[in-house]
């Protein structure tokens, strides 16, 4: 992937999401999140990394047509779907570099059947910011993103715990990611937030008192890179 998203107002809006960890109190829980813009376009190593994935899935296809033959992104016999596969791993991987989502499977993400719900989502879970923040935080949050994203022109995706080794499955009392799919624009804007009790936090990694912290990547400086072999 190549970076051609230019540092638009998600990084202007420096008292929403500032370009540096921030920790505010928000009553007993922690909240991990971020937002990160990616461009949709491969070059180097990352296409030819996408190649063997393509290639994997096109096999798995010709020894089992019926059980890959659809999937909630899309047939998976359909290049553009294999695509989408491709680019949501590597938004992941991106993300969290310390975990491997290579092997994830179409059925492990779902599409979310309208914007507005994922707003009502996002906005009943933040709603506490509201009150730690300020009153207009999430206004600010949803109109830095569709300056970014275009929110009505997007297919919305999200992502399905496995319950086992990924950072969205032990320990949290929530969490959301949501991937915002801009065909037109190529673009893919991640949304993702994680939230935990104080006391669930290991003492040695984070005080136990009430905090937010909440980091933003600039789209500019973001490209995804290159898949890891299965």
């Amino acid at each position: 992937m190549v970076p051609v998203l230019p540092r638009t107002s998600l990084e202007a809006h420096g008292p929403v999401l500032p370009p540096r960890p921030s920790t505010m109190q928000v009553g007993d829980r922690i909240l991990n999140g971020r937002i990160e813009a990616f461009s949709c376009k491969r070059a180097g190593e990352d296409k030819k990394m996408a190649k063997l994935l393509e290639q994997q899935y096109v096999d798995e296809i010709a020894s089992s047509p019926l059980q890959l033959g659809t999937s909630p992104l899309g047939p998976l016999s359909d290049s553009s779907t294999r695509r989408l596969l491709i680019d949501l791993i590597s938004t992941m991987n991106a993300s969290f570099p310390d975990h491997d989502f290579s092997g994830l499977r179409p059925e492990q993400f779902t599409r979310e059947p309208n914007v507005n719900l994922v707003v009502n989502s996002v906005n009943k879970h933040l709603a506490p910011l509201r009150e730690a923040y300020n009153s207009t935080f999430l206004e600010e949050l949803w109109q830095a993103i569709e300056e970014v994203i275009r929110l009505h022109e997007c297919e919305i995706y999200s992502y399905i715990p496995d319950m086992e080794e990924d950072p969205f499955s032990e320990g949290h009392l929530w969490a959301l990611n949501f991937f915002f799919f801009n065909r037109q624009l190529k673009r893919i804007l991640y949304f993702t937030c994680i939230a935990t009790r104080c006391a669930a936090q290991p003492r040695s990694s984070v005080s136990c008192r009430p905090a937010l912290t909440f980091f933003y990547t600039p789209p500019a400086a973001n490209t995804l890179p290159p898949q890891r072999r299965p």
